[in-house]
């Protein structure tokens, strides 16, 4: 499994938007690749949830709604991803959690108060997005 797949680690064509390339593999191990599925939806937009921090490449016009690409991955992959919102609540909670270290960090002069407090609302955002699902 990849360990941080989301869009901003994956390079496209700029013809007919193949992909050509996954990168930042550094976080690569052996494990679930339902947790690649549920980190690289933890943070996608969707049609009422606009989660906003994912940053600008999520702007994109035309982007397939979650739905869809849990459809895609399921015609090219053997796996049952009838438990997916359990790994989407679980890359919430987990990115949250790094962003909040940062957050924390900042707190202590010890890393840029904005960045800080720019990553703390994407960690806030994510926990609501995961609480949205569990409720």
């Amino acid at each position: 499994m990849h360990g941080d797949y989301h869009l901003a680690n994956v390079i496209f064509s700029e013809d007919d938007a193949r992909v050509l390339a996954v990168v930042d593999w550094e976080m690569a191990t052996i494990g679930d690749p339902l947790l690649d599925l549920g980190r690289f939806l933890a943070t996608w937009p969707s049609a009422d949830e606009p989660i906003g921090i994912a940053g600008p490449i999520y702007r994109t016009e035309g982007l397939p709604l979650a739905d869809e690409l849990v459809d895609r991955y399921c015609t090219t992959s053997e796996l049952d991803v009838s438990a997916v919102d359990w790994y989407v609540v679980l890359a919430c909670f987990k990115i949250g959690v790094i962003l909040e270290g940062t957050h924390a960090r900042s707190c202590a002069g010890l890393a840029d108060p904005a960045v800080g407090a720019r990553l703390h609302g994407m960690s806030q955002a994510l926990f609501r997005r995961a609480e949205r699902i569990v409720s």
